[in-house]
């Protein structure tokens, strides 16, 4: 584990800020962590973090600055090099998922971080450092402080706002053509006979689930979301309570997953993975459909849906959240091309 303190002048008198270097999660009070990000991004928390860490899908990086002893801000970060393009970023954002992982609230805390981050990006070797998955106020507020820093759009985050009683009261929302093709999509997978399983029991699963990600992946020749088997070992043990999983079956043959993770307001459709052979099953759509339906039950206020597919999440009602990344090099000529290779890089990630 590496671990370093270093005292900082106080801002005002009677107060002490101190810097802390970390290589895992655990050396935060898990109550402490969720006073500082809150609960509503479940990609923020405490148990997805342990979960990132036990998989060993990438070695995290913690930058805490604590004041009078309590954690006041903290920045988590991963080496990232791109799929296709191998410039290596010191990456701050929640891994595989999309969600910010800078907490700072003011511009002095911020200005720790940063040189926290400058050191670990010095010693990983690091090209440069990006802050990712930013929220539009956010964004704007960090872009003042950080002058140096190139600012860009992102890829939106899709989320449908449940502002319904039942399935039937989302049902009648949608538009006359949306709500027959999602009838159409029950009616006919019911008819061929795809069954649903339920579960928390990731370990039993995760050859299963593996092998159908596996195959997604293999038709679309980007792994950069595979995940291990070894992953779905650490959700059972630190998300058992808030990830699920719904696999989708004809008779015993499985042909789609998806796994969802639930905060107290949100759900977030993570990952899915479909048998490509059994593509005319319609599975994947009823994914969508029951998560709905299982998160009106749950009185959940949300669902993130995630990026890509645009147009088929717009037909079911969802709308576009606005993301936003600061990115700087270390080298000036690369720097001087930044926006260009973002554009790129953004495309791949």
């Amino acid at each position: 584990m590496y671990y370093k303190q270093v005292p900082t002048h106080a801002t005002n008198e009677g107060e002490c800020m101190e810097m802390e270097f970390h290589n895992t999660i655990r050396d935060a009070d898990e109550g402490e962590w969720t006073s500082l990000v809150g609960t509503d991004h479940i990609e923020r928390s405490h148990q997805w973090f342990r979960t990132i860490e036990d998989s060993g899908m990438t070695r995290m990086h913690y930058v805490f600055v604590r004041e009078n002893g309590t954690l006041a801000a903290a920045a988590c970060c991963h080496l990232f090099k791109g799929n296709r393009f191998k410039i290596p970023l010191l990456d701050v954002s929640s891994p595989l998922g999309l969600s910010s992982a800078f907490f700072c609230k003011t511009p002095h805390a911020t200005e720790m971080l940063m040189k926290g981050l400058e050191e670990i990006r010095r010693r990983e070797k690091a090209k440069g450092i990006s802050i990712f998955e930013l929220r539009k106020e956010g964004f704007f507020v960090l872009k003042e402080q950080l002058k140096s820093y190139i600012g860009f759009s992102m890829l939106g985050n899709t989320y449908l706002d449940l502002n319904f009683g039942n399935f039937k009261e989302y049902l009648a929302f949608l538009p006359y053509k949306a709500r027959r093709s999602v009838k159409n999509t029950l009616k006919r997978t019911e008819k061929l006979g795809v069954s649903t399983v339920s579960t928390n029991e990731f370990a039993r699963w995760k050859d299963v689930t593996y092998r159908l990600q596996k195959a997604l992946c293999d038709e679309h020749n980007d792994y950069t979301l595979l995940l291990n088997k070894q992953f779905y070992d650490a959700l059972e043990k630190n998300m058992k309570d808030t990830a699920e999983l719904l696999l989708f079956f004809k008779d015993d043959i499985p042909l789609v997953f998806a796994l969802f993770l639930h905060s107290p307001h949100t759900t977030h459709y993570k990952f899915v993975g479909m048998d490509p052979e059994y593509r005319e099953y319609q599975a994947y759509f009823l994914s969508y459909y029951e998560i709905i339906k299982e998160s009106i039950k749950r009185n959940k206020k949300r669902i993130f849906f995630g990026i890509t597919t645009y147009e088929f999440k717009e037909k079911i009602g969802c709308q576009v959240e606005e993301l936003f990344g600061l990115a700087k090099m270390k080298n000036p000529l690369l720097n001087a091309g930044l926006k260009a290779y973002i554009t790129i890089f953004k495309a791949f990630r």
